[in-house]
């Protein structure tokens, strides 16, 4: 039997060809591990950056959910598929006449003046084949299955597009986006803007938050070597405790002075060996009866467990 590991985050590359929840699943087997959530999911035949809180760690997972995201978006033009990636069924196939059409329509200034466009947007439907829920079914089985599914509005942000390349199937692009965007239906939106047939071949998620590649590994490179501690990862200010307050915080209590100057994100109450989470803490708004609330407590008392790294 794999000996669990101590808590931690992974910085993991996707491939494309498997989804976000596999690449869980395979991780644990890998690791042994019991617990380990992910802070984003990729559509199936998508790539790039996946950051895996394991253990205990997935407390932090919807802080970085709501993260900005960047991504490589590259784009077919000639081709649409009802979902706007390869894995949708195709609609149109007509690359080789499309593509001359769209070069002589497209040329760089045009198509980047029409991609810096997107900045302007704030609201996104999202696409019809998504993995959304509406009743407990997926929106894509249902739109799949006939029914008339209605795309749901979100607010969203478009920070920049930059890097924009003409391929040999189409155009490429990066985008830097607001958690919760969907790339493919920038691409289903502008095909529909424009009367061409769009769809993407590939899309590279580069970066989450502040967090890029660099160091990110595959699956058959990860070991548990390769977990990464709240100090690299998840840095906040702190609150060192002696052995009196260690045993309030452990069992709920509070302790009320010098409390550190935390940013949105809290503050971490940490023990006198200055490396243990005891626990991530956050303001309480005022008028309060407390200081602060408890977002985790890193302690079990009956097991006797704390979590390090």
């Amino acid at each position: 039997m794999v000996k669990p590991i101590e808590s931690g985050f992974l910085f993991v590359y996707k491939p494309p060809g498997i989804t976000s929840s596999d690449l869980v699943l395979k991780t644990k087997r890998l690791l042994g591990q019991k617990s380990v959530g992910h802070t984003g999911t990729l559509d199936r035949f998508a790539e790039g950056l996946l950051i895996l809180p394991c253990g205990d760690y997935t407390a932090f997972s919807q802080v970085f959910l709501g993260k900005d995201k960047t991504y490589l978006a590259e784009v077919i033009v000639g081709l649409r598929t009802d979902s706007g990636d390869p894995d949708g069924i195709v609609e149109v196939d007509d690359r080789t006449s499309v593509l001359q059409t769209f070069l002589t329509a497209f040329p760089r200034k045009r198509l980047e003046e029409e991609l810096q466009t997107l900045t302007t947007l704030t609201t996104q439907k999202a696409p019809k084949i998504s993995a959304l829920k509406v009743g407990g079914k997926r929106q894509s089985d249902l739109f799949r299955e006939g029914t008339l599914v209605e795309e749901k509005e979100r607010a969203i942000t478009i920070h920049a597009v930059i890097d924009i390349q003409f391929t040999a199937v189409g155009f490429s692009f990066r985008i830097h986006v607001s958690s919760g965007t969907y790339i493919r239906k920038i691409v289903l939106d502008l095909s529909e803007k424009w009367g061409i047939p769009l769809s993407l071949g590939r899309l590279v998620r580069e970066s989450i938050g502040d967090y890029g590649l660099e160091g990110a590994k595959t699956l058959d490179q990860i070991t548990s070597s390769d977990l990464k501690g709240w100090k690299e990862v998840f840095p906040l200010p702190i609150r060192i405790v002696d052995e009196v307050e260690k045993k309030a915080v452990i069992h709920g209590g509070y302790i009320w002075d010098k409390l550190p100057k935390a940013d949105e994100n809290g503050f971490y109450i940490v023990d006198s060996d200055e490396t243990t989470i005891l626990a991530w803490c956050s303001y309480e708004g005022k008028p309060s009866h407390i200081p602060y609330r408890y977002r985790k407590v890193f302690f079990d008392p009956s097991a006797k467990i704390m979590f390090s790294k």
